[in-house]
């Protein structure tokens, strides 16, 4: 057990937060298993949140911060659950950026000279910077670089995050650490559906215009026509954001695919099982992802994948585990043509590969013990990991 407190803060674990917060509360257990004591703080709004990914409470002490607001603005009070952490015996890891939850918790451990790390989690990536770039500018200048700059360290989910951070923050420790998935140690039996039946190819993540939903409609519409694909469903599941899914739902009526396209809302955790056991391929067609982890979890799930550019993905084609394509219509049109057109049991081939990477490169417990040993490094206990760049 550490002689130090690991305190991990994030906007929320509500489910409708989507990857981000399913990924901390795995992080939280697996450093807690690695030999961490762990808290994690976690923003909270009654009014909006719908179910909480708590982790066990075995493992990870949790602590709900109320939002509340402060000159009409919305203000999470992290610096009363952070009082009673000794300054020379604690490290914060704030995951996220440019949201008041993030700024409150930096905030805090900075008056309480907490030595802190931050994982934007993609939101210094390029695409994510001119998303509403006016307001990020004046952010950036006014709390965000201050924010960042005070931080002992940053992480990176890839390579790719790596280089987009390094090109904001120079100078800064920043370690590269992938997420990680619950990987079932068999591959799951999908030979039932090498038999005839209506297919289905998923996507599932939020509804957001970052996802690039309106080119995949468009690389949809061209293959619907095909009679080879007439038992195809598109499934477009996730929580709505920016009232996107109004947009995609009258793209959808425009382009006459109502036949063809589900459009639904959230898919509980307890479900998500079941939507990838039913599906016979995955896409994430994003502009923008720091690493994608529906990704990963469709793959241990056997379920092979098309990924864009966006995403940190380029190693699916080398391993046949799924495509690797620019985020265009044309390109998704192309690897789905070749995704959908493959012989079943071509496709549970390409799973069980998939399973393979996925249980060999991004297990928690290799990546538990990875953050561990970076938070051990930064405080001055330990030697310093061979995957820290700067």
């Amino acid at each position: 057990m550490t002689d130090f407190r690991i305190v991990q803060t994030i906007g929320s674990i509500a489910e409708r937060s989507g990857g981000p917060a399913r990924t901390i509360r795995a992080l939280s257990q697996s450093v807690a298993r690695a030999g961490g004591r762990v808290d994690l703080l976690a923003g909270h709004d009654p009014d909006r949140d719908d179910g909480l990914l708590l982790p066990d409470a075995a493992l990870v002490t949790t602590h709900l911060i109320r939002r509340s607001r402060r000159l009409g603005l919305p203000f999470y009070p992290f610096a009363p659950a952070l009082a009673a952490a000794d300054p020379a015996a604690a490290i914060l890891n704030n995951h996220g950026i440019w949201n008041a939850a993030s700024f409150d918790a930096t905030t805090a451990a900075r008056r309480r000279g907490i030595p802190y790390v931050v994982s934007p989690h993609g939101m210094l990536e390029p695409w994510a910077l001119a998303f509403h770039p006016i307001r990020k500018r004046a952010a950036w200048a006014l709390y965000q670089f201050r924010a960042i700059q005070g931080a002992v360290g940053l992480t990176a989910t890839a390579n790719q995050e790596l280089d987009s951070i390094r090109r904001k923050v120079p100078g800064k420790p920043i370690a590269v650490i992938p997420n990680g998935v619950d990987c079932p140690p068999t591959v799951p039996d999908r030979s039932a559906r090498d038999a005839p039946q209506p297919r289905t190819l998923l996507f599932l993540s939020r509804i957001h215009p970052k996802k690039n939903l309106p080119a995949l409609l468009d690389a949809w519409a061209s293959l619907a026509s095909d009679p080879g694909f007439a038992d195809w469903t598109l499934w477009i599941a996730g929580p709505d954001e920016l009232n996107h899914r109004a947009e995609l739902a009258a793209q959808v009526a425009r382009l006459r695919l109502d036949h063809c396209v589900r459009l639904e809302g959230p898919v509980p955790e307890a479900r998500k099982a079941a939507a990838f056991a039913a599906a016979d391929l995955f896409v994430l067609p994003s502009f923008s992802e720091n690493f994608g982890i529906v990704i990963a979890e469709a793959l241990a799930a056997g379920v092979p994948a098309v990924a864009t550019h966006g995403a940190p993905w380029s190693m699916l084609p080398a391993f046949e585990a799924g495509w690797y394509v620019l985020p265009n219509a044309a390109a998704l049109a192309t690897a789905l043509r070749q995704g959908m057109a493959l012989p079943p049991a071509a496709r549970r081939a390409m799973g069980v590969r998939g399973h393979a990477l996925v249980a060999r490169s991004f297990g928690w417990e290799r990546i538990g013990r990875q953050t561990l040993d970076y938070y051990s490094w930064l405080l001055g206990r330990g030697p310093r990991p061979d995957f820290v760049d700067g």
